[in-house]
């Protein structure tokens, strides 16, 4: 009887285990509403699409699931960078956490405060607090505007920074990330999100290292949906993305002749052969959900799992517009070939912020993910699996409020009203004619303009019989003074808007001339192309190249793929046989921090040997066993033999740790 007890008792207990492990893994929970329809059968052929672009699309992101499936692997890397110094900007950042990521970096790329990014900026830290660029200006927080609401200045300078980085071969180097869309949580899952978040915020930054004045845009293509043909657009004019010929290439604009990584010549757009713009119906759908597993949802369930579809997601509704563009932006592997691209993806972003203000607390939105259910998606889309090919990343990471505290911040979509019946931008009009006011693209010349007659619908003309043509521009549009900054952006504050210091507004500085004088015409040639090519490499900054040994013993573990400079694994932007330079940015900083002697330390004693005095010191002087050895003292006469006979390996050292 007793032994009866102790059975059953040992039996709940380890039922208890089993339930409260469980919960730990599904947590948050699955809202009731989902759960009374968990007897839904999904189908994999995606035959319950409600239309055949959803069809389209929900087919791709299984084909992805699937090469996904294929490619689970993990990898761990415990080498960290030492820290760098603090910077608060003209934008003022919002504090984070002692523990928050992001404050450590040896690449630009993986930051998440301006403090981290100053060094490689060339920044200098004041008593202020400050950090200082060379022309004396404070580095600020990227400032995302709607791109046609940007300055003339601001749209040439995001151009020529654009270029800049193509020429350089950055930019392929992003395109080719993308288009590793089955090695991680990229797609098809409740991944999806945080990894673009992720992947603009670095290409955000990469143009910003060009140029620091410049943001990344977005494109509110709920603007274009309103014309007769979006193709009339004015974004897809030589001023914003470029136009094309009669085969879809991109043939004017900033954006011209750009090679791609297929290695065809031009960008590739079909524009409006199938699928559509946003509108402000999906808007408002995504921003009212009040369930986390319709935003970051589970778009290709398995048979068995609890979420049903939900074709309204954020996944769903945006891969609209990649069809409406077609060509290179119509599937994945491809779509970052074209600048749209970016600011397709930063408006994507924006429709995330708002939902995480309305409905989320600020303390809860780093940590609310969809639950990790094996019936309904891949382990690559669970929270804590890792960001590929992002080191050190968890898709939960992609929730930190840091990208908006610290990093970027949005200003408010264009609007226009009765009383201000303008837009702010000459490249939009108000239009009072259908519905509510509201701001409209403009039409280019030859565009559709029915509906529009008598407005202020053609970019420098009029509308007659039903075109645009040249000639005087109609009211009501009228420049208007500079805007006093706007309101947050929805009902919690995001930004303290753009502010000023006494009555001095900061005007970034001119691009290079030669860079204005190209990017304002059409390239016409290849004689063109390629004298644009050399002054735009002229004017290029220096790169930041991610290629470091992470120790001073790199020589000896070249066969353990730990040193990617040793082992030719990349290509650094110093000499590697001068040991007594700095060679990276930020080593003048750790060393003040006494980084030299912390846990860093071996980074920095082949990185940084100048600033931390070890140029008189042999590097090699201590053993540099393989590693994850230990060296015992009684050991040391056993390794000076196995260095002298020149043997030394993993297999003929006996003690290991």
């Amino acid at each position: 009887m007793k032994r009866k007890r102790i059975f059953q008792n040992f039996y709940l207990f380890f039922i208890f285990l089993l339930s409260t492990f469980a919960q730990q893994i599904q947590k948050p929970p699955i809202t009731s509403s989902l759960l009374s329809n968990h007897t839904r059968q999904v189908r994999t052929d995606c035959s319950d699409a409600p239309t055949q672009v959803l069809k389209q699309t929900c087919l791709k992101l299984r084909q992805i699931d699937r090469k996904a499936r294929q490619a689970l692997t993990r990898r761990v890397d415990d080498i960290f960078p030492p820290s760098v110094p603090g910077s608060p900007v003209w934008l003022r950042p919002l504090p984070v956490s002692r523990n928050s990521r992001g404050q450590v970096a040896w690449n630009p790329y993986d930051c998440m405060t301006l403090q981290c990014l100053c060094p490689f900026f060339r920044g200098t830290m004041r008593d202020d607090g400050y950090c200082y660029l060379r022309n004396g200006r404070p580095l600020a927080i990227a400032y995302r505007k709607e791109y046609r609401m940007m300055t003339d200045d601001e749209r040439e300078r995001f151009h020529s920074a654009f270029n800049q980085l193509k020429f350089n071969g950055e930019y392929e180097r992003f395109a080719r990330e993308h288009q590793s869309v089955s090695q991680g949580g990229a797609h098809s899952g409740p991944g999806f999100l945080p990894w673009h978040r992720e992947f603009i915020k670095r290409m955000e930054i990469a143009l910003r290292l060009i140029d620091p004045t410049v943001a990344l845009p977005y494109w509110d293509s709920v603007l274009d949906v309103y014309l007769p043909d979006p193709r009339d657009s004015i974004i897809f004019s030589p001023l914003f993305t470029g136009e094309i010929d009669m085969n879809g290439f991109v043939v004017n604009g900033p954006f011209a002749f750009w090679n791609t990584i297929e290695g065809r010549n031009t960008i590739w757009r079909t524009l409006s052969g199938e699928g559509g713009l946003f509108n402000e119906g999906q808007l408002s759908s995504v921003a009212n959900e009040p369930n986390i597993e319709h935003v970051l949802s589970y778009t290709v369930p398995l048979a068995g799992c609890p979420i049903p579809v939900n074709f309204n997601a954020l996944e769903y509704s945006h891969s609209n517009i990649h069809f409406w563009v077609g060509g290179d932006m119509r599937v994945p592997e491809t779509s970052a070939n074209d600048p749209i691209f970016y600011m397709h993806h930063s408006f994507v972003d924006l429709i995330f912020e708002i939902w995480r203000q309305r409905q989320q607390r600020k303390d809860v939105r780093e940590w609310a993910y969809t639950s990790n259910l094996w019936s309904c998606g891949n382990e690559f889309h669970f929270s804590y699996a890792w960001m590929r090919p992002f080191d050190f990343l968890s898709n939960q990471d992609g929730l930190s409020n840091a990208y908006t505290d610290q990093l970027y911040r949005y200003a408010q979509r264009p609007t226009c009203s009765a009383q201000v019946p303008t837009c702010g931008s000459r490249y939009l009009f108000c239009d009072f004619n259908h519905g509510f006011p509201h701001c409209v693209a403009k039409i280019k010349f030859g565009g559709i303009c029915e509906g529009f007659d008598g407005m202020d619908a053609c970019f420098n003309g009029q509308c007659i019989f039903g075109r645009c043509q040249q000639g005087p521009t109609p009211p009501p549009w009228r420049p208007t003074p500079p805007p006093t900054p706007p309101p947050p952006l929805q009902l919690r504050p995001m930004s303290r808007g753009i502010q000023r210091r006494g009555n001095q507004r900061r005007i970034p500085p001119p691009p290079p001339p030669i860079v204005r004088r190209l990017l304002r015409r059409p390239i016409e040639s290849q004689q063109t192309r390629r004298f644009l090519t050399r002054q735009m490499a002229a004017t290029t900054h220096k790169l930041f190249i991610n290629c470091f040994n992470m120790n001073p013993c790199c020589e000896h573990w070249a066969e353990n793929g730990e040193c990617k400079a040793a082992c030719e694994l990349c290509t650094p932007n110093f000499n590697i046989t001068n040991e007594c330079v700095d060679r990276h940015v930020s080593c003048k900083q750790w060393k003040e921090g006494g980084e030299c002697l912390g846990k860093s330390k071996l980074f920095l004693q082949e990185n940084c040997r100048e600033s931390c005095g070890l140029c008189k010191q042999n590097k090699y002087e201590n053993s540099c066993l393989p590693q994850g050895l230990l060296l015992h003292e009684n050991n040391k006469n056993i390794i000076k033999e196995l260095k002298k006979n020149g043997n030394i390996t993993l297999e003929n050292i006996p003690f290991r740790n």
